[in-house]
């Protein structure tokens, strides 16, 4: 035994542990090992993206399902029914001014129709409600736009006073004039088409006054238009102010009276039940008066 004689490994086996390696390994083993391990690695990374993949879907799967749960639940569904039903086929309005006594009363709560004029225009002697003047008429020049939004907002019972805009408003009038015809509004209110009288038994209240005469009004209704007046004609800002109205800024037909129980029901027609004879639609309909505006 060379008992004295130092050792002299190229790798001590210290090393070789360190490594992970066998030290009685050759080179071209341990390559081969170092391959495989390489290759163990490559699998792994492959395995957890194939989790990944497998595993997004579900996730968004989950995320969708409960979305998809939310949108069907009952108050979300009544609340798009709502809406649909409002913007679509009929909605709710109020009477805040006297401009269309006596037909209507103050604080009168009415059913709008809003498929009527899908498939039809407005005839003399219908109540309409409109959007705002501000929005079509030179009354609206210099004046703001809403937000985006803010009109459906001053729709919902208590936001009206909060997000009021004077584009937002709606009006409610009454057709007189329909579009090619000559209109021509007197001192005292009357109207007149095509150079005759129009019988307006909706009409209780004329400038009478000659201290507080109506204002006038005589020109021809351009095309898509109509003139609309209020039936209170000395308490109206109606078309004799603003102009004519676009056919396609009316928002439909006041229909039916809900409110106040005592009152309530389908409006009356301007001129009565059909046969009755209170008068004619047509603009040559029998004068009730000799002058002329």
């Amino acid at each position: 035994m060379n008992a004295g004689k130092p050792s002299d490994p190229a790798i001590s086996p210290g090393q070789d542990a360190q490594l992970g390696q066998d030290p009685s390994a050759t080179p071209a083993d341990r390559e081969s090992s170092g391959r495989g391990q390489e290759v163990d690695h490559r699998a792994a990374a492959l395995q957890d993206l194939q989790t990944i993949n497998t595993a997004g879907p579900s996730r968004w799967s989950r995320i969708g399902a409960g979305l998809l749960g939310i949108l069907l639940s009952p108050s979300v569904l009544l609340l798009a029914s709502f809406i649909t039903l409002r913007t679509l086929v009929v909605e709710a309005r109020f009477i805040p001014s006297g401009s269309m006594l006596p037909a209507l009363q103050l604080q009168d709560r009415l059913l709008v129709d809003k498929l009527s004029y899908r498939f039809r225009l407005p005839e003399r002697g219908e109540i309409v409600v409109f959007h705002s003047p501000h929005r079509f008429s030179p009354m609206g020049y210099g004046v703001p736009e809403p937000f985006w939004g803010q009109c459906a907002l001053v729709s919902f019972p208590g936001l009206a006073r909060v997000f009021h805009h004077p584009k937002c408003d709606a009006y409610i009038k009454r057709v007189v004039a329909l579009s090619g015809e000559r209109v021509v509004v007197d001192p005292l209110g009357q109207v007149w088409i095509n150079g005759k009288r129009l019988r307006e038994p909706y009409v209780d209240h004329n400038c009478d006054d000659m201290e507080h005469l109506c204002h006038t009004l005589s020109a021809q209704v351009p095309p898509g238009h109509v003139l609309v007046l209020g039936d209170n004609r000395p308490n109206s800002q109606d078309g004799r102010f603003w102009g004519f109205l676009p056919t396609d800024q009316v928002i439909g037909r006041a229909w039916l009276r809900f409110w106040p129980p005592e009152t309530s029901g389908p409006l009356p027609p301007a001129y009565g039940p059909p046969g009755q004879g209170l008068a004619s639609q047509r603009p040559d309909a029998k004068p009730l008066a000799t002058t002329r505006p």
